[in-house]
């Protein structure tokens, strides 16, 4: 007596047709292709843009760290670009005071504060910025001026 066996357990259905293997054998050319253009394109794709100017150290020092109302001090700028645009702001109790100047070829520049009525005893920090072209240069320093 012999057995009918279904279609789809005979050997002939599971061994893969020609045309699949056609098919298997284009998926994977193209898988391979889009590979490779993936890693040609990878570090294009992926770069970072270029970094924005980093901003510097400078040196900034007081001509007079404990200065008398009604007196002068200068703050001392160095370590900054030559012609570079420095900026000092005096951040006192109740306002800020901002003076500008260039610096000098060595990259040095004093800038003038009167030191009028401020309050003896607290600290006012001076922050500085300089800059030239895409360069940033930024510190600070402080006084406490005294009673006059």
């Amino acid at each position: 007596m012999t057995e009918l066996i279904p279609a789809r357990f005979t050997s002939a259905s599971i061994a893969p047709t020609s045309a699949h293997t056609a098919r298997s054998r284009m998926g994977s050319k193209f898988l391979a292709l889009t590979l490779a253009a993936g890693l040609l394109a990878g570090p294009i794709v992926l770069d970072a843009p270029p970094a924005e100017a980093a901003t510097k150290k400078c040196a900034a020092k007081m001509s007079i760290s404990k200065p008398r109302q009604y007196s002068n001090t200068v703050v001392k700028v160095s370590k900054v670009g030559a012609k570079a645009k420095v900026t000092t702001t005096a951040h006192y109790k109740t306002t800020k005071t901002k003076k500008k100047a260039t610096a000098s070829k060595n990259g040095a520049a004093n800038l003038k504060y009167y030191i009028s009525g401020a309050t003896p005893g607290k600290k006012v920090s001076v922050t500085v910025v300089a800059k030239k072209g895409k360069t940033t240069w930024k510190c600070s320093t402080s006084f406490k001026p005294k009673k006059k």
